[in-house]
C-alpha cells in the first residue's frame, strides 16, 4: 500500500453541526493545521450545500443552504457520510495536480469502500461522465460509482495555505469505517476527539464573518 502521507490526524466529530459551522471548521483547518487532517462530520439537521460557482437562488429547499468554499455541485446532506481532507503547504502532497489528487483520494476511499461490503466500487471514466448541477446526478471524472449511479463525489479548494477537499458518500458509514481508509491515505494516524479551541474559535469568527451571511449566500 503506497499511503500519501506520513502523517494524519483523525478527527471523528462526537456531535453533529450546523451547515454553517461545518464549513467554517474545515475552512479554519485549512488556515490553521501543520498537518493533514481527515475531519468526519455529521449535520444537525437535513441541509444543502451548494459549489461555490452555483447560484444558492436556484435551489429549492426548506433548510438550511450554505455556499461551500470548494468547487462541485449541489449536495444534499443528511443520508450521507461527510469528510474533509486537509492538507497543509507544509506537506508535499499538497502541490500534487488537482486530477491527480483527486484520484489518489477517491482510489483510497473506493478501496476501503469495497473492502468494507459497499462495492463494487470503481472511479468514474470519462464515459461515465454527466454534465448537470446536481452532484450526485452528474458523475465527474474519478468520482466513485456503483453500477451505473454515483455513491461519492467531492469538491476541492487550494490556496496558499494548502488544499481542501470536502467529499460526500452516499452510503451509511459506521464510525469503524474511518480509522482503516485513513490508514489507506497515511503511514501514521492519530486519533484527535475535536478540533482544536483555536480552530473552533477561528470558525466561529468565520461562520460571523461568511458563511451565515447575506453576503456570501449571494
Amino acid at each position: 500500500m503506497n499511503q500519501l502521507f506520513d502523517s494524519l490526524h483523525l478527527i471523528i466529530e462526537p456531535d453533529a453541526r450546523s451547515a454553517v459551522l461545518n464549513m467554517a471548521i474545515d475552512q479554519a483547518l485549512l488556515e490553521l493545521s501543520t498537518t493533514p487532517v481527515l475531519r468526519v462530520y455529521d449535520w444537525d439537521r437535513p441541509s444543502v450545500t451548494v459549489g461555490y460557482s452555483h447560484d444558492l437562488g436556484a435551489v429549492e429547499f426548506d433548510g438550511p443552504i450554505v455556499r461551500r468554499w470548494t468547487g462541485g455541485g449541489i449536495v444534499w446532506h443528511g443520508g450521507d457520510a461527510t469528510y474533509a481532507l486537509i492538507v497543509p503547504m507544509t506537506d508535499p502532497w499538497a502541490l500534487t495536480r488537482p486530477l491527480d489528487s483527486y484520484r489518489e483520494i477517491h482510489s483510497a476511499l473506493a478501496e476501503q469502500l469495497n473492502a468494507s461490503g459497499h462495492g463494487p466500487c470503481r472511479l468514474a471514466s470519462e464515459e461515465d461522465r454527466k454534465a448537470g448541477a446536481l452532484c450526485f446526478e452528474a458523475p465527474a471524472l474519478h468520482d466513485i460509482v456503483r453500477g451505473p449511479r454515483k455513491i461519492a463525489g467531492a469538491g476541492q479548494r487550494r490556496n496558499r495555505a494548502g488544499l481542501l477537499h470536502q467529499g460526500s458518500v452516499k452510503a451509511r458509514l459506521d464510525v469503524d469505517f474511518w480509522r482503516p481508509f485513513a490508514t489507506r491515505l497515511a503511514r501514521e494516524v492519530r486519533m484527535l476527539t475535536e478540533p482544536s479551541s483555536q480552530v473552533l474559535e477561528r470558525a466561529h469568527d468565520l461562520v460571523r464573518a461568511r458563511y451565515a451571511t447575506t453576503e456570501w449566500s449571494r
